[in-house]
């Protein structure tokens, strides 16, 4: 065999060969390393935009199956309105760095055969702690002491959050309070809720709940 057919890649051609692998294996892994970011980004996107809809499902499935029916305190006192709204706390609330923001008794909790010792309403709160909003529910209407609490955060990383209530309309325009009940008339409902909060991801959240079964309008406006 010649040395013409023995001769192989000199070292100069071979770190050439090498240099260009390096740098194709590189581009690879940047392209492979956005690729896996953007999954990550929309996985987490899809799971806050999930999350906020099934908090507005469950606000609207609560005012929509309301009860004008008041409970009592521990000390078998009625607790005010049958429901309530607006930025109001209690001694206890309060010294667990929480504002109540709404309560009322909901139609429609499922009891399958009655197998619990309750009936199908239930007492509902909407709470304000720790820049979240969380849903407290209880086992039974009337409030006893240590009676156990369900709590399920449905917002989270939120400020500012406002409630207003739709009284009714006034020359053509809608006139919304910041509390309920209004004056001494304890014993109707708002026609609507309108909740509103910022949030980091998507600005300021603004919700509408008509109560009733008329639905929920939800929309966000740029900051």
């Amino acid at each position: 065999m010649s040395r013409a057919a023995q001769k192989g890649f000199t070292l100069t051609e071979l770190l050439v060969a090498l240099l260009i692998f390096a740098m194709l294996s590189a581009m690879g892994i940047s392209v492979l390393r956005v690729s896996v970011d953007t999954l990550e980004q929309l996985s987490a996107t899809n799971e806050r935009l999930s999350n906020i809809e099934i908090a507005r499902v469950i606000i609207k499935d609560d005012l929509a199956q309301l009860a004008m029916r008041p409970v009592r305190d521990e000390f078998g006192a009625r607790s005010g309105a049958s429901f309530q709204g607006g930025e109001y706390s209690d001694r206890e609330y309060a010294r667990n760095n929480e504002t109540r923001i709404l309560s009322f008794v909901r139609r429609g909790w499922l009891n399958p055969e009655g197998a619990a010792p309750r009936s199908s309403l239930q007492y509902v709160e909407y709470i304000v702690a720790a820049n979240t909003l969380i849903r407290r529910a209880r086992p039974y209407l009337d409030d006893f002491r240590d009676q156990p609490t369900t709590d399920r955060v449905l917002f989270y990383d939120i400020s500012e959050v406002d409630i207003s209530f739709l009284q009714g309309e006034v020359s053509s325009r809608l006139e919304w309070v910041n509390a309920w009940p209004v004056g001494q008339d304890s014993g109707q409902p708002p026609k609507a809720v309108q909740l509103t909060s910022d949030t980091k991801r998507y600005g300021r959240l603004r919700q509408l709940f008509w109560i009733g079964d008329l639905g929920a309008v939800s929309e966000v406006d740029d900051v």
